[in-house]
């Protein structure tokens, strides 16, 4: 399946849930809004008017009286939509008090206890009322009716609305859908296109688009997953390992080394470090700073040793050493004393004064893997991005095992 239709058959019929689902809810709310309005003035008026029929009969003789006949109608001119107000007897009969339209059916009804509204119904000429009863006297009740006119027109307008604006979303998702599919595929042949220059030694200067933003945010995205499976992993084999008792020495030893070497990123000598340890990076691999007033050192080391704690041991030693005196004279002397002393098989190192570090990124590292020099000849073509970045980067691209440190320039040391 093509990336395009696959965002199509994702984000289409998600835009369109998501519009649905909105656009029902503004429905049903609306309606029973606008449905509780009328209800609460149909209520007022039977209310009202049923205040004063105690006696029914009293009632219809007073408002044959032509000035409470006339306020009657003012105040139900005062009620918009209201169709009507009739006295209903327990008998059937009926009488209208006051609009101007016969009392639409309302089936089998019987004198409430008290005032009630009722569903919206249709009368025989298709016109649609909300009714509300209310007692009035011992035997009898009052109806009044509202016309449901405006809201059904209102519903049907709010329909339409939402079905244009159902269709929109649908196109809008397509939009976005094909033009997210287009601007992952270019990036994805970008990136991949690189990568082979990368494995080939082609310069990336002559890979058409290629650009360093779009592979960091791949890397990014790349590294998530993969610390998120790896995190699994672990807990998985941690719990295995306690179970049966698998864990081994080389294994006790490298979460040991992982916890004694965290990743760094820190500001010295004037530019910024950046150290992680990439795939499975050696128990005796260990890396030690030092800065001074006038100069930054970074070291990236592997001690040998005959066992894995004992690797570990000596790496631990050789950081705290070179951390305290790779700066105390010749910094070739130390290296060679703790090669020496701590039994260093292999090691890289920089050094750089601290009035003029470097305003490019540079590595040092002990890499394993076949992919190690062309994780190096990386750094050197990463001239934008920063320590942390670089290292990021490298980690999603190259399959490498080891450990490497990147000092750049910091923004603070630029500006002296």
């Amino acid at each position: 399946m093509r990336l395009q239709r696959g965002f199509l058959l994702l984000i289409v019929p998600l835009f369109l849930l998501l519009a649905g689902i909105n656009g029902a809810l503004l429905y049903v709310w609306e309606q029973a809004e606008a449905e509780r309005g009328l209800e609460k003035q149909a209520l007022a008026a039977a209310v009202a008017l049923a205040a004063f029929a105690d006696d029914p009969d009293d009632l219809i003789l007073r408002l044959k009286e032509p000035h409470r006949a006339e306020a009657l109608r003012r105040a139900i001119a005062q009620a918009p939509g209201l169709r009507g107000v009739y006295l209903v007897r327990s008998d059937g009969r009926s009488a209208r008090i006051a609009g101007a339209y016969p009392m639409q059916d309302l089936g089998p009804v019987r004198r409430p206890d008290k005032p009630i509204a009722m569903s919206r119904s249709h009368g025989s000429a298709g016109r649609a009322v909300t009714s509300a009863l209310a007692p009035a006297g011992k035997d009898a009740f009052v109806v009044a009716q509202v016309d449901a006119g405006p809201l059904m027109a209102r519903a049907s307008m709010l329909r339409r609305v939402l079905t244009a604006l159902l269709l929109a979303a649908g196109a809008l998702g397509m939009l976005l859908a094909s033009l997210t599919a287009r601007r992952i595929a270019r990036e994805l042949s970008r990136t991949s296109t690189a990568i082979k220059a990368l494995e080939t030694g082609a310069p990336l200067d002559k890979v058409e688009g290629f650009r360093l933003r779009e592979t960091r945010d791949l890397a990014l995205a790349v590294r998530l997953m993969q610390t998120s499976v790896a995190a699994r992993l672990a807990r998985g084999g941690h719990d295995l390992a306690r179970r049966d008792r698998l864990r081994t020495e080389d294994r006790a030893a490298k979460i040991y080394r992982n916890g004694a070497f965290p990743p760094v990123v820190a500001t010295m000598g004037g530019a910024t470090i950046a150290v992680r340890a990439l795939g499975e990076a050696p128990a005796g691999s260990f890396h030690a700073t030092c800065s001074t007033r006038n100069h930054g050192a970074l070291v990236i080391g592997e001690c040998a040793a005959d066992t894995p704690g004992e690797a570990v041991a000596l790496a631990l030693a050789a950081s705290r050493f070179l951390t305290d005196h790779m700066l105390d004279g010749a910094p070739e002397a130390r290296l060679k004393e703790a090669c020496a002393a701590f039994a260093i098989a292999r090691f890289d190192w920089l050094i750089w004064p601290a009035e003029a570090p470097p305003p490019e990124p540079r590595a040092a590292a002990v890499l394993d893997g076949g992919k190690a020099g062309q994780a190096l000849e990386y750094v050197h073509r990463a001239a934008t991005l920063e320590p942390e970045a670089v290292i990021e980067e490298i980690e999603a691209l190259f399959p490498v095992d080891g450990l490497i440190g990147v000092v750049r320039a910091s923004a603070e040391g630029g500006q002296r």
